[in-house]
């Protein structure tokens, strides 16, 4: 992720899922808006309907991953959250990639 940031504090993640743009897939969802600077800004959410602790911990990972195989389709300046859902549990990365690949374009994310 050379241009991009993690974003990190509540009031941030509050604000996209209140004001940014949304798109669903079957494995995750995706909120967006833009942001005041040239770098992407990423945060990851897993909750606890995705299983135990392991289970979310590798789900964080698949989506790191696609985003980090994506970004460099990606236009840049904009806030990111991505969100998984319950059906990411027996997903490979290929599936996740796909998937976020999907919402993205309907959100008309690609450079």
């Amino acid at each position: 992720m050379n241009s991009s940031e993690t974003l990190k504090l509540n009031k941030d993640f509050k604000r996209l899922y209140y004001r940014g743009r949304c798109a669903v897939a079957h494995s995750v969802v995706l909120y967006v808006q833009k942001n005041r600077s040239d770098k992407n800004r990423i945060g990851l959410t897993c909750g606890k309907s995705v299983g135990k602790a392991f289970r979310r911990n590798r789900a964080k990972r698949l989506m790191r991953e696609s985003y980090r195989i994506l970004s460099p389709e990606i236009k840049k300046g904009y806030d990111i959250v991505i969100i998984a859902r319950t059906a990411i549990g027996g997903k490979k990365c290929g599936d996740v990639l796909k998937d976020l690949r999907f919402a993205m374009g309907k959100l008309d994310m690609f450079i």
